[in-house]
């Protein structure tokens, strides 16, 4: 919901409707806002939207490529485990997606822990990488980018871009818990997937980049999405052993 709605809410913007405000209700001079965008009117805003744009082409493709990459921007740091700074500094040297094991190059200078990395990544990510890249350069103008171009644009104020887009997407700031929903919490998704995917422990502190076994476990694995349940069902059953004591009981 969070990949759609990112990739659509730019354009969804200018069809939003505009909402009169009862005489009784208004505080000050103000007579009309603009409504709000959620799961329930995002389509119908788009639809505005296009149908408003219509002479403006271009605006729409530039609307809609600025949602593209803001999407792509969050499921990679939610599929990579990378933080919002380390995907800022990645330059399209830095992909090697035709390797049997594809991966990002993390310069140490560029990262929490100064190590450097090689970030693997998934199949289906790497695909959608190269459609990507292959439109940034179509819109370019150019065959070839330079190995120094970022891969991404990320915007100065992200943090409130990512605020925007989960409150369109209908996803809660705050939790039960009273945790708060930021762009750092993909990173937190990423770890706690790795968990439910049945990645051993240390493996999965190797993926997060994570100096102790207790910070993967413990702080970037959510355990109430976790499975508990599924795991015990998974247990072996002891039903035979069981009858064979009974039997031999009796």
């Amino acid at each position: 919901v969070l990949f759609r709605t990112a990739h659509l809410r730019p354009l969804a913007e200018y069809g939003r409707q505009t909402i009169r405000i009862p005489k009784e209700k208004r505080k000050g001079r103000r007579s009309w806002y603009k409504e709000h965008l959620t799961p329930g009117n995002l389509d119908a805003a788009v639809e505005r939207a296009r149908e408003l744009l219509k002479v403006e082409p271009g605006l729409i493709a530039d609307l809609l490529w600025q949602g593209r990459e803001r999407a792509l921007i969050y499921k990679v740091l939610a599929l990579t485990g990378l933080r919002k700074g380390e995907l800022a500094s990645i330059a399209l040297g830095q992909l090697w997606l035709d390797e049997k094991h594809p991966f990002i190059e993390l310069k140490a200078a560029d990262e929490k822990s100064a190590r450097g990395s090689q970030i693997p990544l998934r199949k289906d990510l790497v695909d959608e990488l190269r459609e990507f890249l292959a439109e940034k350069r179509r819109r370019s103008n150019r065959n070839v980018l330079s190995a120094k171009t970022k891969l991404f644009t990320i915007p100065r104020g992200l943090v409130g871009v990512f605020d925007r887009d989960i409150a369109a997407a209908g996803i809660s700031k705050h939790d039960d818990r009273g945790r708060s929903l930021d762009v750092h919490a993909l990173r937190h998704t990423f770890g706690t997937h790795l968990s439910k995917a049945g990645v051993p422990p240390r493996v999965a502190q190797a993926a997060m980049r994570h100096s102790s076994l207790h910070l993967t476990m413990n702080i970037y694995t959510d355990p109430t999405l976790l499975d508990v349940a599924g795991a015990i069902n998974a247990l072996p059953s002891f039903a035979p052993e069981s009858a064979t004591l009974a039997n031999i009981g009796a």
